[in-house]
């Protein structure tokens, strides 16, 4: 019996492994969703930052670490809401992930220019991609002889 219940914490490791490794899947918000596709040349790359909400986590923790400690004197309150501060700002930190970003200036190959932020660095300026719009954006770079190619469809640019 106590065998079997050794392989079980090995078991639910390879089921939680499994569910990372397919990362290809699409996120159930994608159902029902317009998507479409085409080739752009990168004009310019920015880097921007997204609102981060560390500073209400921490306002929230101090709280929670106040009242936590009511009952004890002054000096336990305010030990209770650095050390409440110092854990709602930290697992909002977690939480958030990486509060940097990237707006792309795009020029299509029909002549459109697009704008799009992203939270990953694709391409360089000057570089082909592929933008795949379904919901959310994904910039793939692509060689630039597809960019080229679907070009010629367009003989007024």
């Amino acid at each position: 019996m106590q065998r079997k219940l050794m392989f079980l914490p090995l078991m639910l490791g390879l089921a939680t492994l499994y569910g990372c490794a397919n990362s290809n899947d699409y996120d159930r918000q994608a159902k029902n969703q317009f998507v479409t596709e085409f080739f752009a040349l990168v004009e310019n790359v920015e880097k921007v930052r997204f609102k981060s909400y560390v500073g209400e986590g921490m306002a929230v923790g101090a709280v929670d670490g106040l009242l936590n400690s009511s009952r004890g004197n002054r000096d336990d309150m305010i030990a209770g809401a650095i050390v409440g501060a110092f854990f709602g700002g930290l697992l909002t930190a977690v939480f958030e992930g990486s509060t940097t970003g990237y707006e792309y200036q795009l020029q299509a190959v029909d002549g459109d220019i697009v704008n799009v932020i992203v939270d990953k660095k694709a391409a360089d300026e000057g570089d082909c991609v592929i933008v795949r719009v379904a919901g959310d954006v994904r910039i793939s770079k692509i060689p630039i002889d597809l960019c080229i190619e679907a070009a010629k469809e367009y003989p007024q640019i």
